[in-house]
């Protein structure tokens, strides 16, 4: 089903838009029950989340930063960096 207007931005660059949310007739609680259906947990791993004209919410996780661990491994050995994504 498709409901007439336009997708509603809720949560940008990890903010939640209180206004928006209580125009689409949300609670906090309701946005949290749908970010965690999509395995987010954390505001800072969503670029933006919109509620759709069809009642669905549509997420795009943010990039994140490689973590970087570099390791030394004995004395006059080569220190070890490695990426983890």
């Amino acid at each position: 089903m498709v409901i007439k207007g336009s997708s509603r931005v809720l949560v940008k660059d990890g903010r939640i838009d209180e206004e928006a949310l209580r125009a689409a007739h949300m609670s906090d609680r309701d946005l949290w029950e749908e970010l965690r259906s999509k395995s987010i947990s954390d505001l800072n791993e969503v670029a933006e989340a919109r509620l759709e004209r069809s009642g669905n919410l549509s997420v795009i996780k943010a990039k994140r930063e490689p973590k970087i661990v570099e390791i030394a491994v004995a004395d006059g050995v080569q220190t070890v960096r490695v990426e983890i994504a």
